[in-house]
C-alpha cells in the first residue's frame, strides 16, 4: 500500500504533514488528562512515575522482560482514501500519527506519553508529538525509498538490536537532562 503512486509527489507531503499534526493533537490529548494527574502529585512521584514507565518500556525493548502494551492492533483503514489524492493522504497519516489506530514497533512512545502528561509544559507536549510524527515520516519515507524490494525492513530485523539499544539511548539521555534540570530548579 505504501509504495502505491498515491505515495508519490504531494500526497507523500499530505501524509507527512497528517503524521506531525496527529502527534501534536495526540500530545494536546495527553496534557490535558495528565493536568488532572499531575495537579495532586508532588514532582518527585511524578518523575518517579515516568522512570518507572521509562525502566519497564526500557526492560521490555531489550527483551529482558516481556509484555504487552495497549494498543489498537489495527491498520487504520483504507476507506480513508475515499477522500481524493491529498485528503485521504493527510487523513491516513493523521490517524497514524496520534499512534491510537495503528501499531506501534516500539514502547517508546508509551514513556514518551507518560513524560508528556505528567512532567510537560505545553510547548514541550507539542514538540515531543510532532517529533513523533516526523519520526513516523523519516520512517515511512525512508522505507520507501531505501529500495523496491522491502530491503529496509530485512535491514531493521538485522540489525534491531543495535538499533532498539540507539533508540532507547537517543530517549533516554535528554529525557534524563531534562529531569536533572527540573530537579536542580534550572528554568
Amino acid at each position: 500500500m505504501l509504495s502505491s503512486p498515491v505515495w508519490r509527489g504531494t500526497p507523500t507531503l499530505a501524509f507527512c504533514a497528517g503524521l506531525v499534526c496527529g502527534g501534536a493533537c495526540a500530545a494536546l490529548v495527553l496534557i490535558v488528562a495528565g493536568s488532572l494527574l499531575r495537579a495532586p502529585l508532588p514532582d518527585f512521584a511524578r518523575w518517579a512515575a515516568v522512570a518507572a514507565a521509562l525502566g519497564a518500556v526500557l526492560l521490555r525493548e531489550t527483551g529482558v522482560w516481556s509484555f504487552r502494551l495497549p494498543e489498537n492492533r489495527r491498520l487504520v483503514p483504507e476507506t480513508v482514501f475515499r477522500h481524493g489524492r491529498h485528503l485521504g493522504p493527510l487523513q491516513f497519516g493523521f490517524e497514524m500519527g496520534t499512534g491510537a489506530r495503528t501499531y506501534l514497533p516500539s514502547g517508546l512512545p508509551y514513556a514518551a506519553a507518560a513524560a508528556v502528561a505528567l512532567t510537560a509544559a505545553l510547548p514541550a507536549a507539542l514538540g515531543a508529538g510532532a517529533g513523533f510524527g516526523l519520526g513516523r515520516a523519516l520512517m515511512t519515507t525512508a522505507n520507501l525509498r531505501y529500495d523496491p524490494d522491502n530491503g529496509w525492513d530485512g535491514e531493521w530485523r538485522a540489525h534491531g538490536r543495535e538499533l532498539r539499544f540507539l533508540t532507547g539511548a537517543a530517549f533516554v539521555v535528554p529525557l534524563a537532562a531534562i529531569a536533572v534540570r527540573a530537579w536542580s530548579g534550572t528554568p
